[in-house]
């Protein structure tokens, strides 16, 4: 190849290596040109980030690379580092030794040289030019080849940024993506430019629903007018710190909380607006969370009542069932009227019940003072089903237990376990009507957990009503046989236990109320 040839080769190299779209590509025309300009030569350039531990990624031709030549250090002469103007944690880095006596990455070639491909003072690795045996030509090459590798190192470079800006990129919308926030953007144009994967889930849109569309195209009427006025003052420089929206969702309006603000060209303080970020907060969360503070406020003060409830009532209560059980039999001694009787009767029952109310209201609102213990769950399944015998027998039902023959020892207060049973047993004996069937089952659930299970063939639990039967007050018995205080006592019980209670359908198409309780 003549100097001519040469010269025209370097000048389209020249000025192709500007638009290399990827490192592969720009590295092949480059040992192209150098196999034409330096026949009989062995090529290798490796390329590679000191910002990681990953291999360097070899280029080579007419020759092959020594084993494991990917993952040893750079080497190059200290004078061809200073050349290049190494930053001085480059020069230190480990990956690359700084030695004058070249390194062959080839197979059986000894003599050749080393070009370091830097640029901006950063090392993106090293051209290696190496002779056959008996050849040597490093005072005509090294001139031409170094300027190639000055072309190559900035297009490199330039590859490299680009890569890294693209990952800032994307890094950066995952971010915001993965975000527990609400977020949106817009451009000077009122256009969406970002919206965040927690928005879009929660709205029910999609993201090409949105992405270019007028923000002002999802405001709702008579919201309009307010968010136009807080976008145009953040387009104009200004930040509202609270703004509040109800949003459409697919579950309905929800209450959000914005806060709005504009977006200048990075570095320059005062600068022109390009953009607007909104950032908001479900807030429906938030408001159940207040509800609930409200309600166990309401409980903590319900608490407080029931002992002084339970002192005034529990003496005149008792004096009032004890002295009506006293007239009911002596009259029925003396023959009084079977109406007056009667009324006797209903009297006591109904004291009994208004104190039988007061203790349970006790019982649900003071926590357990009693330490837990070794406790048999076999004894207070068979206690708790023979304590239920008689109402199971009122009620001509068919009560069946499962117990498992390997069911664990666990800790627990024997009392209050068998309190859970009993209510269970006695809701699901009232949910079944005459010739209905019980199931009350005890098993292991894995390693850990041990399961209480009270099914019956009555009409179940309604979907909508299996969380509020374990609400204070809530009730579905008709008669005034229920006070809405059982569930929430199982349930107080249970979590006092490190357990969990649901209700699903059982296999005789009632309910089935599922105890869990760990093992230790």
């Amino acid at each position: 190849m003549t100097d001519d040839d040469q010269l025209t080769a370097l000048r389209a190299l020249a000025a192709e290596l500007p638009y290399a779209a990827s490192e592969p590509m720009v590295v092949d025309r480059v040992l192209g040109v150098l196999d034409k300009l330096l026949p009989g030569r062995a090529l290798a350039i490796r390329v590679l980030d000191l910002r990681n531990r990953e291999p360097a990624r070899a280029y080579v031709r007419g020759a092959p690379l020594r084993e494991g030549i990917a993952n040893d250090p750079i080497i190059i002469p200290e004078a061809r580092a200073k050349a290049v103007r190494l930053k001085s944690a480059v020069a230190a880095s480990a990956r690359l030794m700084l030695r004058e006596r070249w390194d062959s990455p080839f197979t059986g070639i000894a003599t050749g040289f080393a070009v370091p491909l830097a640029a901006g003072g950063e090392l993106y690795g090293v051209l290696d030019v190496g002779y056959p045996p008996g050849q040597d030509n490093r005072a005509v090459d090294e001139p031409a080849v170094m300027a190639i590798a000055s072309g190559l190192s900035i297009a490199l470079r330039t590859i490299r940024l680009q890569e890294d800006a693209i990952g800032l990129r994307d890094y950066q919308a995952r971010l915001l993506d993965s975000a527990n926030a609400l977020i949106i953007g817009i451009d000077r144009a009122w256009r969406i430019t970002v919206c965040n994967r927690a928005l879009l889930d929660l709205t029910g849109v999609t993201r090409d629903d949105v992405l270019g569309r007028d923000v002002r195209d999802f405001m709702s009427t008579d919201q309009k007018s307010q968010l136009t006025t807080a976008f145009s003052a953040a387009l104009a420089g200004q930040h509202h710190a609270a703004v509040t929206v109800m949003l459409p969702t697919k579950k309905g309006p929800v209450r959000s909380v914005w806060a709005i603000a504009p977006v200048g060209r990075a570095g320059q303080q005062g600068g022109p607006i390009e953009a607007v970020v909104a950032i908001g907060q479900d807030q429906s969360k938030i408001d159940l969370l207040q509800q609930q503070i409200v309600r166990a406020e309401r409980l903590a003060t319900l608490g407080e009542l029931a002992a002084g409830v339970v002192h005034e009532l529990n003496n005149p209560l008792t004096s009032i069932t004890v002295y009506a059980e006293y007239l009911v039999r002596k009259l029925e001694a003396q023959g009084a009227d079977t109406a007056d009787l009667e009324k006797l009767r209903r009297i006591g029952a109904s004291a009994q019940r208004i104190l039988r109310f007061s203790r349970d209201l006790v019982q649900y609102a003071r926590p357990s003072g009693k330490e837990m213990e070794a406790v048999d769950l076999a004894a207070v399944v068979r206690q708790s089903v023979s304590i239920c015998d008689h109402l199971v027998e009122r009620g001509g039902i068919a009560l069946t237990v499962e117990v498992a023959s390997d069911l664990p020892v666990i800790q627990a207060v024997g009392g209050q376990l068998e309190q859970v049973l009993i209510n269970l047993i006695t809701n699901a004996v009232h949910a079944v009507e005459n010739g209905g069937r019980v199931i009350v089952r005890a098993k292991t659930d894995g390693d850990t957990r041990v399961l209480l299970e009270v099914a019956d063939s009555g009409p179940g639990v309604p979907e909508a009503d299996r969380e509020k039967i374990f609400e204070a007050f809530y009730t579905t018995k008709l008669d005034g046989k229920g006070t809405g205080l059982g569930l929430p006592i199982v349930r107080n019980i249970v979590e006092q236990h490190r357990g969990h209670i649901a209700v699903t359908r059982s296999d005789l198409g009632g309910a089935a109320f599922r105890v869990t309780l760990p093992v230790v």
